[in-house]
């Protein structure tokens, strides 16, 4: 390890990430960690460890290793939604979407409007609106309603693909 200090490894794990090179980002920002220990540090900052829980979960898959990383870097700074997002990234890799869901609620509850939160949870969410808004989520007919819905949009996405399909054949013939 250099004498660089523990914020340049930081930002250039950052600039690794940008460029996807997952693997050198985490080789940053694990140096970053080890930077501010050696400065005297007695714990890594939140954001260097969610950061390289990131990248090993972009590396090597969702490890404990990674998930834990983020988790502790959420309960050491709960009020970061970059650390949030971070953590329901990880889950979502790890196929954990209901924990993913859960991060980004609480996320977006304590920061409104968030980009970035917001994206994602638009991107993850599993529910459509219910089929009559006036009633409630669990009302029998927004329950039959949107099974009957959902019947119909799977149909219509088979019979698309199968279209689909069967132009590209076509044109090959």
């Amino acid at each position: 390890m250099t004498s660089v200090g523990a914020d340049t490894h930081f930002r250039r794990g950052i600039a690794a990430l940008n460029a996807r090179d997952a693997a050198r980002a985490a080789t940053h920002f694990e140096e970053a960690i080890c930077a501010e220990r050696l400065q005297g540090a007695i714990r890594p900052r939140a954001r260097f460890l969610s950061y390289y829980g990131l990248s090993r979960a972009l590396t090597n898959g969702a490890t404990r290793e990674a998930t834990q990383a983020c988790e502790l870097a959420v309960a050491r700074d709960s009020f970061d939604p970059t650390l949030h997002l971070n953590l329901a990234r990880v889950y979502l890799l790890a196929h954990r979407k209901s924990r993913a869901l859960e991060v980004l609620e609480r996320g977006r509850s304590l920061h409104p409007g968030h980009p970035a939160l917001e994206g994602l949870l638009t991107r993850v969410d599993r529910r459509a609106r219910p089929a009559l808004g006036g009633l409630g989520r669990d009302h029998a007919f927004n329950r039959v309603l949107g099974r009957v819905r959902t019947g119909f949009r799977r149909r219509a996405k088979a019979e698309w693909d199968l279209g689909r399909a069967f132009r590209k054949g076509a044109a090959l013939s």
